[in-house]
């Protein structure tokens, strides 16, 4: 129970012993008068505890930002125009262990279709349990950007780490965004876990240096827990996963975003920096899978070699290569022009996992071994190269001796096309 929950229950049982105590003949002025006391008492520390929940939902907004673009979009929606609301992000995004009705994503859907009733919105979750911005950067162009999101709200606070590749990702994936011919509206959204993991700190930087929008419900939340003001499980399912109640408090910090902004000016028009805050080195990543028919100029499939189109795949990611063991072992082969890569692979805590070599114009340039202790059936973005200019790459995956009759599996291929200076 939260603490407005506690507060009235306390509020409940005071009355009813006041009930109590007049039922049992203890009545008159004096009596009276106490117990209105009491019941004004136990108001005032209601309010109390109501006035707490409300400093608690505004220090979840960390930044307004610039906030010409949203307002934009705002009065487009206020005008009864078709527009696309996005969800980008990991299992919180999805809504894991709560219904798909009841996960923040589709209560501040649902807030903003309420407070627009003449505007056909689109609803777009792109949340993908388990995954990292890094995957995040690869799959926005086909789970978010296709569909031609207005807003974007972007969560992966909680997945990601803290090292140089994640910053560079989640750097990339908001610059991309930015920078589409629609000028979407792009909101941060920072998490936490039980154990105090969040990556907010570089992506509030990120999120300054963009002059963006942050909603912060790891900040919210942290002083009250340390407090005991409130506790995990009043909020939360698990160590990372909000439950309904949860979910609630969630759109009740973003509603009160959305609140600020309304009393907020129009800032003027916004501009994208030219550099990302990390360098953004794989912005505009392009991703392929196996329904691929060559028609971006900077990746060719040569040959399949011993893979066919015929991986089993996992959620989000269905159209993939497979190992075939019945075949003759030829690589798969393809060229790309760019300075980084990726493979997309099916990974799994599991001995019946296989290994694939990668070779960069015949230089073996990385081994991948999908037997991965963090896996448990998840899609995985590995980080083949990174060069600081583009290159045109002829690579080769083979299949590692000893893995011939092995679950082996390329859900999808990336790579970005970026001069860098970082």
């Amino acid at each position: 129970m939260n603490i407005v929950g506690r507060m009235s229950a306390v509020l409940t049982a005071a009355l009813m012993c006041s009930a109590l105590f007049t039922a049992c003949g203890e009545s008159g002025a004096a009596e009276t008068a106490e117990n209105e006391s009491a019941q004004a008492s136990m108001t005032e520390t209601e309010e109390q505890a109501l006035d707490s929940h409300t400093a608690l939902v505004k220090s979840s907004l960390v930044s307004l930002g610039n906030t010409c673009r949203i307002k934009e979009k705002l009065a487009a929606m206020e005008r009864g125009e078709d527009v696309a609301v996005a969800y980008l992000g990991g299992s919180i995004t999805y809504g894991y262990t709560v219904n798909p009705d009841e996960c923040w994503a589709k209560l501040t859907y649902d807030y903003l279709c309420e407070k627009y009733p003449s505007s056909s919105i689109d609803y777009v979750n792109a949340g993908l349990s388990g995954t990292p911005s890094i995957l995040g950067n690869l799959r926005v162009r086909r789970d978010v950007l296709d569909y031609n999101a207005d807003i974007v709200f972007i969560e992966y606070a909680v997945n990601d780490g803290n090292d140089k590749l994640y910053q560079e990702s989640y750097d990339s994936l908001v610059k991309t965004v930015l920078e589409q011919e629609n000028s979407p509206a792009v909101i941060l959204l920072f998490n936490r876990t039980k154990e105090g993991h969040t990556a907010q700190d570089y992506m509030k930087q990120i999120g300054e240096y963009y002059d963006l929008p942050m909603i912060s419900t790891a900040d919210a939340l942290t002083p009250a827990l340390e407090s005991g003001e409130i506790l995990w499980e009043d909020y939360y399912n698990d160590s990372s996963h909000p439950s309904p109640e949860g979910h609630k408090l969630f759109t009740e910090f973003i509603v009160n975003y959305f609140d600020e902004l309304e009393e907020a000016e129009a800032d003027g028009e916004y501009s994208v920096p030219l550099v990302g805050k990390f360098g953004a080195p794989y912005e505009n990543a392009v991703m392929i899978e196996a329904d691929y028919d060559n028609s971006d100029s900077g990746i060719a499939v040569e040959s399949l070699g011993g893979f066919d189109k015929s991986a089993n795949g996992v959620s989000g990611f269905n159209k993939g290569w497979a190992y075939n063991k019945d075949s003759d072992g030829e690589p798969l082969k393809f060229t790309v022009t760019g300075n980084s890569l990726f493979l997309v692979c099916n990974r799994n805590n599991s001995s019946g996992m296989g290994k694939i070599e990668v070779y960069i114009d015949g230089t073996r340039a990385k081994v991948i071994d999908l037997n991965d202790p963090d896996g448990w059936g998840d899609p995985n973005a590995y980080q083949v190269i990174k060069w600081q200019s583009v290159k045109t790459m002829n690579v080769e995956i083979k299949i590692a001796e000893g893995s011939e009759d092995k679950i082996t599996e390329i859900l999808a291929i990336g790579y970005s096309a970026n001069e860098t200076l970082m």
